[in-house]
């Protein structure tokens, strides 16, 4: 078991015997080695649970058995146990790239950015049959600081998620203390996100550290009909919060933007899909 660990990474799981094992490999194979790794697993009914403790590695210092309590709870019993002062949560399908904690760990621990809640960074996708598709890049320069004014106008506007997924942040585990435990459904990390900057500013880091997995089996897949509401209410409660830093005019151009990305997203999807059937038939 590691002392000291720099940081914890928490994966919550539920029958994720697919792909476990190559995201714990993930984890394994960082080249910053003082972490620990948590797993919470939500009552898996397949081979995860014996193909996580196939694993000896000594930094899997804690794997809890849950009897179903959903996804929320689980991602919160993931993280609870933490040891580190910074907290990463990978879901059980993604991917870090093998520089990923050692970037994101130098970062948060310069001098200049202790005052920062969480850093995010880019991220590529991945098909169910590992091919990597490239992700869009952003505007902004490496390491830049997000106030909190800068960052919420950016998901208000965005109609969206712009900060990323789980795997793709890493944060502070007293200012998550602080803001209250991970809640909702759909937007569940972004309402997170909105309410870590509270406790202070984001740090954005252009580079791609790793990958999100799409597939038919994902939790985003099976919330799509969703998102345009779920986000739509959150960026409502951040205005309501915030009148003075996020307008109503930024909530009318996010509605027009989910409503342009929403059906792009999801042809984006089926066509990666697709290419999955069409390589694997070709082969």
């Amino acid at each position: 078991m590691p002392e000291n660990p720099d940081i914890s990474i928490c994966i919550p799981t539920y029958n994720g015997g697919k792909f476990i094992a190559e995201t714990i490999e993930s984890v394994l194979g960082q080249t910053h080695r003082n972490f620990e790794l948590i797993v919470s697993d939500d009552g898996s009914t397949d081979e995860t649970l014996t193909i996580i403790h196939s694993f000896k590695d000594p930094r899997i210092t804690r794997v809890d058995s849950l009897s179903r309590v959903g996804a929320v709870a689980n991602w919160n019993n993931s993280i609870r146990h933490a040891q580190a002062d910074l907290v990463k949560l990978l879901c059980q399908d993604d991917l870090l790239y093998p520089n990923c904690i050692e970037c994101e760990y130098e970062l948060m621990q310069r001098p200049e950015n202790r005052d920062a809640a969480f850093c995010f960074s880019l991220r590529d996708f991945v098909s169910p049959a590992g091919r990597k598709i490239v992700g869009r890049r952003m505007s902004k320069v490496d390491g830049h600081k997000h106030s909190k004014q800068e960052l919420l106008r950016k998901i208000v506007r965005s109609g969206g998620n712009p900060i990323g997924e789980p795997m793709a942040i890493t944060f502070r585990k007293d200012a998550q203390q602080r803001c209250g435990a991970f809640q909702g459904d759909y937007v569940i990390d972004l309402d997170m996100w909105s309410r870590l900057v509270e406790q202070g500013p984001a740090l954005f880091l252009d580079r791609r550290l790793s990958a999100f997995r799409i597939g038919e089996t994902s939790w985003t897949a099976s919330l799509a009909k969703s998102q345009t509401t779920t986000v739509r209410n959150l960026s409502k409660k951040i205005i309501t919060e915030n009148p003075s830093m996020v307008r109503r005019s930024d909530y009318f151009l996010g509605c027009a933007v989910g409503l342009v990305r929403a059906p792009i997203r999801r042809v984006s999807s089926r066509a990666i899909l697709f290419g999955d059937r069409f390589f694997r038939s070709a082969g």
